[in-house]
């Protein structure tokens, strides 16, 4: 662990450590040349680990960090620098003001839908633009999400990333990120050949949002599969909660990756009023079709208007049967 008012690199001078993990730890540090704080996140590679292994792993993390200096998005850390020092390596990130969810949460329990959904939102629309550049975050959970003080939620913390290839699906990392249990999908555990990809993500801002709205962390995937019957629907913790908002949150923490969420952008479709897509349409296809229902009348409303003049007609008809056979009677009794 660094101590407080190291200075590395001639530049970044530690001021507290902000938390720390298996496989490193990220410091509040100030940038002695711009003047003015930074995160700085410290990787260490686990004891024992042979040249070989060392190397690769120094690569994957200059590779991550080329990629993610590349990021720009307004609901996402700006990663500024990598460098190497003695044994360790390091990248520096903008330091986000504010409290992580996890602590808003401690503090005051539930939050509630209009401002999870406000969050929500921009949070998937940080996903949407990482996937779109092939990366997968593989940590998502209430520590790593930073609230500031204008309300803005942003992602922190791609110490997990996974650079990711929708054409070549198998990990191309070589560090294996487990991410914390109750917020990891199963196949983030899986030895049998199963790799995660975007809808990973989702599964961890599901068990997310249901934390953040109900106040209790959901059961880990493990868990879930060994006492399926234990792991309470949302609205059963939090009945304010809206039948929309708990089908969207319960169907990104399908275990089964093949019932989750497609994309980030299928998630926020249905989340503002769509309805889910079949598995062959595309939500471009989806909004395509529904502007022309809008414009065209639908089979139903088109039927509908000539077998109420048949419906008409035919009471008429038969008045005016019941009306011939009353005056024929007439006649016949004169």
């Amino acid at each position: 662990m660094l101590s407080i008012s190291t200075v590395l690199q001639n530049r970044y001078r530690i001021v507290r450590l902000l938390g720390q993990g298996g496989m490193g730890a990220v410091y509040r540090a100030w940038d002695l040349r711009l003047k003015m704080p930074v995160a700085l996140k410290e990787m260490r590679a686990q004891p024992g680990l042979d040249s070989t292994t060392l190397s690769e792993l120094r690569q994957q993390f200059r590779q991550e960090a080329a990629v993610l200096a590349r990021l720009s998005h307004p609901n996402l850390v700006r990663v500024t620098d990598y460098f190497e020092e003695v044994t360790e390596t390091y990248l520096v990130m903008d330091f986000v003001e504010g409290e992580s969810l996890a602590d808003l949460i401690a503090r005051a329990g539930a939050q509630s839908e209009s401002r999870v959904m406000h969050w929500t939102r921009q949070l998937l629309d940080a996903l949407v633009y990482c996937h779109s550049q092939g990366v997968v975050h593989r940590d998502i959970k209430p520590q790593n999400i930073i609230i500031d003080a204008s309300g803005r939620a942003v992602l922190v913390d791609f110490g997990l990333v996974k650079l990711w290839d929708p054409n070549d699906p198998q990990t191309r990392t070589v560090m294996r990120g487990l991410g914390t249990p109750e917020y990891a999908p199963p196949e983030q555990y899986s030895v049998s050949g199963q790799h995660t990809d975007p809808s990973s993500d989702l599964y961890s801002l599901g068990a997310t949002l249901y934390h953040t709205l109900s106040g209790q962390a959901p059961m880990t995937a493990t868990d879930r599969m060994v006492a399926p019957e234990r792991f309470a629907p949302l609205r059963q913790l939090a009945p304010m909660i809206s039948p929309q908002v708990e089908f969207v949150v319960m169907k990104a923490l399908e275990l089964d990756r093949s019932k989750r969420w497609h994309t980030a952008q299928e998630m926020v479709y249905v989340l503002e009023g769509g309805t889910p897509l079949p598995r062959n349409r595309s939500i471009s296809e989806e909004m395509s079709l529904s502007s022309l229902e809008d414009k065209i009348p639908s089979k139903s409303t088109a039927d509908k208007r000539p077998m109420r003049w048949l419906w008409i007609i035919g009471i008429l008809g038969g008045l005016m049967l019941l009306c011939v056979a009353v005056l024929v009677g007439f006649v016949l009794l004169s």
